[in-house]
């Protein structure tokens, strides 16, 4: 499943989420073989969600090997990203695809570029050990991307932080009671998603410390302040709203 497609006459990328309701049907009707599936270039089929997302897939008989599926809270939370950028003006994409100097290669779920950096954003609502965590981030790092990870909250992210307590204990060293706010090179926030789930407007929200205190902010908000330069680092990552 993809958010991105080629369109086959032109290499043109083409999105599902910037389409409307009936934009999207004219598109179905495209002859097969219109619009490709990035990176395998196989002809994609557009399809629409019981929850009305829209997105590419394979179409029948792919002969190689798919990835696994997200869920439709993920791709509500990489599309909340990317509009709300959008909205305040910067350049971002979703399912941005590249390669580090070394030729690893990566893909985004939202790849923000401004004057001076390129932020990565990446959700993660699936289990994903703390080594993991790490060789994907250098791996942006090796390419000149900063990488913010928005972990789906309470249960992965306090695994997470349960492996970072063992790790520190293991090397003997002190975390106190903050342990994954306090490592600059792996910025990690909870990902608070309602009940009702990511679809329903207002329901994300990352927790991150403040001034006064962990708020929980809208990941509209904290994305667009993630590259405003409201996020900073001491002896922790802050929240500044005057930054």
């Amino acid at each position: 499943m993809a958010l991105v497609a080629i369109r086959a006459a032109n290499g043109q990328e083409v999105e599902s989420f910037t389409a409307s309701a009936e934009e999207w049907q004219r598109m179905q009707l495209d002859p097969p073989g219109t619009y490709l599936m990035p990176g395998s270039r196989w002809p994609a089929v557009l399809k629409r969600s019981i929850r009305g997302l829209q997105f590419f897939a394979h179409s029948p008989g792919f002969p190689g090997a798919k990835s696994q599926p997200e869920s439709e809270d993920h791709r509500a939370a990489k599309l909340a990203v990317v509009k709300a950028l959008r909205s305040a003006g910067y350049s971002a994409k979703v399912e941005q695809s590249g390669q580090s100097s070394d030729g690893e290669e990566w893909q985004a779920d939202v790849l923000c570029t401004t004057v001076g950096k390129t932020i990565a954003f990446e959700v993660q609502l699936s289990q994903q050990t703390l080594q993991e965590y790490r060789r994907r981030t250098q791996r942006y790092a090796a390419a000149g991307i900063v990488a913010i990870w928005m972990v789906r909250a309470p249960g992965h992210f306090a695994a997470l932080s349960k492996a970072i307590f063992y790790e520190a204990h293991q090397s003997n060293r002190a975390l106190g009671d903050r342990p994954v706010f306090a490592n600059r090179d792996l910025p990690l926030f909870p990902l608070e998603i309602g009940q009702e789930g990511a679809l329903c407007a207002g329901s994300m929200r990352i927790a991150v410390p403040s001034i006064d205190g962990v708020r929980r902010i809208p990941i509209e908000e904290f994305a667009i302040g993630s590259v405003a330069g409201n996020l900073s680092f001491a002896e922790e990552w802050t929240w500044h709203d005057n930054f």
